[in-house]
Formats: C-alpha cells, sequence, structure tokens
C-alpha cells in the first residue's frame, strides 16, 4: 500500500516535470517566432523560464530517478565486498540520503514560506513573482527523501540486485 502510494507521488511528479519541460520548450519557440518574425519577444522570457520551468525539470523527478536507482553510482569498491558489507553499505548510504535530504527539505520549506510571505519577486524586464517556485524545491526533497526511507527499509531484506539501475539489455 506505501510502496504503491509512494511509486504514484513519484510519477505524478515526474508528469509535473514533464508538463514543465513541455511548457519551457513550446514558450521558447514562441518567444523565437515572436522575436524574429514579429520583433517582440516575449518579456521576461528568461526569467520565467528559469525560476518556474527550470525548477519543475530539475527537482521533481529526482524521487523518480531515486526510486530507479538511476543516480550516479560509483561501485568500484562495492562489487568487491562480500554480500553482507554491500547490504550494510547500501543500509548506511540510504540512512545517510533519507537525512540529508530531509534537512534540505525542511530548510527549503523555511525559505519558501519567509519567500512567501514577503511576496518576493525578481526585477528584470518584467517583475516574476519568486515565492511560488520556492515552494516546488522541497516537494522534490520530502519525495526523495521517502523514496530513501523506503529503500533504507528494503536493504534489509530485498535481493541486493534490485538495488542496481536497469542495463540497457533489459529494454531491449
Amino acid at each position: 500500500m506505501i510502496e504503491r502510494l509512494l511509486y504514484r507521488m513519484s510519477r505524478l511528479l515526474m508528469l509535473v516535470a514533464s508538463v514543465g519541460l513541455i511548457l519551457m520548450m513550446v514558450q521558447t519557440v514562441v518567444d523565437v517566432i515572436a522575436d524574429n518574425f514579429f520583433g517582440k519577444p516575449i518579456a521576461g522570457n528568461l526569467e520565467i523560464i528559469s525560476v518556474y520551468h527550470m525548477v519543475l525539470v530539475v527537482f521533481l523527478p529526482i524521487a523518480m530517478v531515486e526510486w530507479k536507482h538511476e543516480n550516479i553510482q560509483v561501485d568500484l569498491f562495492y562489487l568487491m565486498m562480500p554480500p553482507w558489507a554491500q547490504r550494510a553499505s547500501l543500509a548506511l548510504g540510504y540512512l545517510i540520503c533519507a537525512i540529508f535530504f530531509a534537512i534540505l527539505a525542511r530548510q527549503t520549506w523555511i525559505d519558501a514560506v519567509a519567500s512567501w510571505r514577503k511576496n518576493e519577486l525578481m526585477m528584470a524586464a518584467v517583475y516574476v513573482l519568486v515565492w511560488p517556485a520556492k515552494f516546488i524545491l522541497p516537494v522534490g526533497f520530502g519525495a526523495i527523501t521517502l523514496v530513501c526511507l523506503r529503500h533504507f527499509l528494503r536493504s534489509f531484506t530485498a535481493p541486493l540486485a534490485t538495488f542496481a539501475p536497469e542495463t540497457t539489455e533489459t529494454h531491449v
């Protein structure tokens, strides 16, 4: 039940990030067309893309990336360890990651609330509200915290092979 809920949450965040990526591409194309054909680019286009779309695309999918074990891994020494040491290494690593991301989630939540309370704006070609985008970070960090805790708990019981990313051979 909880596993299914975490997976669906990770997929939903990935879907929202995908929509953000599509919106970023469409907005960029419209801006280029508006600038080249009509001489009127979208005012504040760069700021809107960097404040909203890029934040969505970077921080929301990290839970799904972790769910699939597709983060960067250096396993030179890990592969030389006996199975009990591999399991202990995984458990310790997931616990440290969960703590780290929980700290990030907490701090970015505090920062987002402070930004919201002062109605933080970015002054550029146009005024861009910054505070709504700041709430994306604690959502992404909170989601990856939950996934790391799931992996931590599973590291005691699941077969070690389940913690490896999918190889290209499995997609053929």
